[in-house]
């Protein structure tokens, strides 16, 4: 479909897929990883290269209830937004803004005074690694100044953010943690917690950038810092006991680690009368605005007799928390306390698995960041669980791109996108998009690319969440900022 959209423009249009072509090697899963990419060759000295993705999040069955619409057709609402997934990350405000932008460059009544080169990707929610990732690894094969590196232009824009201008993106490590068999539950329950204390070290990086949520999307400072959110949260393979309480297994509701679930899932088994009561011992010790329902939809089944609750709380991007009510915390938390009380058998022994989405700060380097992120683990499960293990997988893990806030590009698009999207000043981001890949890339004349975020994310997007949107007009706004930055000095 965007090939046919730019052919349809009269853009030259190409796909790069490392498993056709062969020369990156990859554990590619037995499938295709098609990148497209699409040129307009105004024939000029300087080229503006345009990244998007066009890989959406999975939508995980407890979303599946909150969708008004099916979550994979496009939408449109008496609210005059466009609703589905990916709406907004990224078909909307990256791949469809940009294909908006060179028609009109293409079409208009004078050439541009820049080339312009647009990639849209695979594997952005993934890291990148059939994505941007493997056409790096492509042009790390060739001379610098060969012609057949893709990634060849003077500087880059992200649309694959918020209405303002971003200088600087965080990096990212998905942390996977376990053990390396069977545990009794309280002792799973207690590295969850130490994984959670993970946070502590992550908030004292902080960063030069502004944040973009600083004052009104619940930041909790003015700067940046690091971040390390226990978004996954597993329980399996325990068996039953009819003398006993026991929680049979556990789930957060979401399908990727960049992805704070609704809801964690609990399977509760044991003696009839006491499972029927347990909820009732429980919810006062659920903190606003988190609550104890009957399980809704889950991924789990639920063995016949046993019963099924869920702690629901508010769901969110992995790399913004302050924005959600993430519940695997506050259910870690619950579970503990209802040992120490002796509602839950504590040592029924299961299997127990973590992800943790940690977030460094633009300038820091992934190195530093596991450096800490492991001293802290380490010590901790040396004293309490030497059986438990915690990896941050290579093709999941990237540094941050730090670009200063004075670079006569962001200066440049400051200035347009306070214009076409109401963006004010140059800040840094939460997230970690596609500019971090790029912090390695260099320039005709040798310089690292400038590389800068922005896109028609705003707060009633909802993003890797039920009912994500976007606004058409903002899409439209987003097509007029990549073209004026385009034409304009």
């Amino acid at each position: 479909m965007i090939v046919r959209a730019a052919r349809a423009a009269g853009l030259a249009t190409r796909i790069y897929d490392p498993v056709v072509s062969g020369d990156v090697p990859g554990d590619w899963h037995g499938f295709n990883r098609p990148n497209v990419v699409i040129d307009l060759d105004a024939g000029a000295q300087e080229t503006v290269l345009i990244l998007a993705h066009y890989d959406v999040v999975p939508v995980p069955p407890e979303q599946l209830a909150r969708w008004k619409s099916p979550p994979h057709t496009l939408t449109r609402r008496a609210d005059g937004r466009l609703y589905a997934r990916g709406a907004a990350d990224d078909l909307g405000s990256g791949v469809v803004a940009s294909l908006l932008a060179m028609r009109r460059l293409a079409t208009g009544p004078s050439p541009p005074p820049r080339n312009v080169r647009l990639l849209a990707c695979c594997d952005e929610e993934t890291g990148g690694e059939g994505g941007i990732d493997a056409i790096k690894a492509h042009d790390d094969r060739l001379p610098p100044d060969s012609l057949e590196r893709i990634l060849r232009a003077d500087v880059a824009l992200i649309p694959d953010g918020g209405p303002q201008t971003i200088a600087g993106s965080s990096g990212l490590a998905v942390l996977t943690a376990g053990f390396a068999g069977p545990v009794p539950l309280r002792e799973a329950l207690a590295y969850g917690e130490a994984l959670v204390g993970l946070d502590e070290v992550a908030r004292t990086w902080r960063s030069v950038y502004l944040s973009p949520d600083w004052p009104d999307r619940h930041a909790p400072e003015p700067l940046i810092t690091g971040r390390a959110t226990v978004t996954q949260f597993e329980i399996t393979d325990v068996a039953r006991d009819p003398g006993h309480i026991r929680l049979l297994a556990a789930h957060s509701e979401n399908e990727a680690v960049n992805q704070i679930a609704q809801a964690v899932t609990l399977i509760i088994d044991g003696p009839a009368s006491e499972v029927e009561t347990l909820r009732e011992r429980l919810s006062p010790l659920v903190p606003p605005p988190f609550r104890f329902e009957p399980a809704g939809a889950t991924a789990l089944s639920v063995p016949e007799g046993s019963r099924a609750l869920q702690l629901v709380g508010e769901s969110g991007h992995g790399g913004y928390p302050h924005r959600a009510h993430n519940p695997v915390p506050v259910v870690l938390t619950i579970l503990r306390a209802a040992i120490d009380r002796g509602w839950l058998d504590g040592r029924a022994t299961g299997t127990a698995a973590f992800g943790v989405d940690l977030r460094l700060i633009p300038e820091m380097e992934l190195s530093a960041g596991l450096r800490a992120a492991f001293d802290y683990l380490g010590t901790w499960t040396a004293t309490h669980a030497p059986n438990a293990r915690y990896e941050a997988p290579p093709t999941r893990s990237r540094a941050g791109y730090a670009l200063p806030v004075d670079d006569p590009a962001a200066v440049k698009l400051e200035r347009i996108v306070r214009d076409t999207l109401g963006g004010d000043g140059i800040r840094g981001e939460y997230g970690g998009t596609d500019a971090s890949s790029l912090r390695e890339v260099r320039t005709s004349s040798g310089r690292p690319l400038p590389a800068l975020v922005f896109g028609c994310m705003d707060p009633e997007c909802h993003i890797h969440e039920a009912e994500e949107n976007v606004d058409p007009a903002k899409i439209a706004a987003v097509a007029s900022t990549i073209e004026r930055f385009v034409r304009e000095p």
